[in-house]
């Protein structure tokens, strides 16, 4: 009987590193195959989110890098090197009958650590789980503009980005801040700026009217592989700024291109510039309002 065998994350096994090879015993035989799914990027380097041991993400990682983030310990102690790593992975997707990412920049980042493996990606992003209606523009005439965030946030999601930005704002008042979602109890947000807690996609709107957000930040400092909660705050039609890597960037360079409201901002060494992004933001949505 055919086999259809599929590795869609591995991130918490104990040892990841013997995957493939459990995967390409499962998937050996001519009416067997394999699909490879991208949902994050383990099969890259151990640090699944392509972040260094200081937490933050400067490029795609060389199969030399000696950064511990980028290697692995065994259980039996023994540190693997990300180039035993990627060669382990590679021999699965060498094999691998469908190669599957959800976006154009989780394409270069697959294809960049395996060249010879480029032509066998497919690039099939994700459809929304659900309708997100479009939704006015507060009237904020006189008032700071308020910034709003979307989804769970931990630290490659930009939790310390909001930690920072709600201090920096509580000193100038310059915008208020809002996260839709909750944020990692590592992290706290310094009031004025507010979490909300939970929420359902349908009740946006009138989150959007309650708080007055009339933008939406996207602080992920990693490479998203898609990004559901970009394309969510997308189809408000809200402005919406993000940081210029991964899918996010791609998502939101996409739309301002087709004429969106929003932008891309520059990290320099995986670290953003807040005053640039404030700078950014803030005369963005004076020009809106007027």
């Amino acid at each position: 009987m055919a086999r259809r065998v599929v590795y869609s994350c591995g991130v918490g096994d104990p040892d990841p590193v013997t995957l493939p090879e459990h995967l390409l015993a499962l998937g050996q035989g001519p009416d067997h195959r394999i699909e490879v799914l991208f949902h994050d990027f383990l099969p890259i380097s151990p640090s699944y989110t392509l972040m260094n041991a200081q937490g933050l993400h400067t490029g795609l990682p060389p199969a030399a890098d000696r950064d511990s983030a980028h290697q692995s310990r065994r259980p039996d102690g023994r540190r693997m090197t990300l180039a035993e790593w990627q060669a382990a992975w590679g021999a699965l997707l060498q094999a691998a009958d469908d190669i599957v990412v959800f976006s154009a920049s989780s394409r270069a980042l697959v294809a960049g650590t395996w060249p010879q493996i480029a032509p066998a990606i497919t690039v099939r992003p994700h459809g929304l789980l659900h309708a997100v209606p479009r939704i006015a523009p507060p009237d904020r005439a006189g008032r700071p503009p308020v910034i709003g965030v979307l989804g769970n946030i931990g630290h490659h999601k930009g939790a310390g980005v909001l930690a920072d930005l709600s201090a920096d704002l509580a000193q100038s008042r310059e915008a208020e801040l809002v996260l839709i979602g909750k944020i990692d109890p590592a992290y706290a947000l310094v009031p004025p700026a507010l979490v909300h807690g939970p929420y359902q996609v349908r009740d946006l709107p009138d989150l959007v009217a309650r708080y007055g957000i009339g933008c939406w930040l996207i602080p992920s400092i990693w490479p998203e592989t898609f990004s559901y909660a970009t394309h969510e705050v997308l189809a408000t039609g809200l402005p919406v700024w993000c940081f210029d890597l991964g899918a996010q960037a791609e998502a939101v360079s996409a739309a301002v291109r087709s004429g969106a409201p929003g932008g891309v901002l520059p990290l320099t060494d995986g670290r953003p510039d807040l005053k640039g992004l404030l700078d950014r933001m803030i005369h963005s949505a004076a020009h809106e309002a007027l």
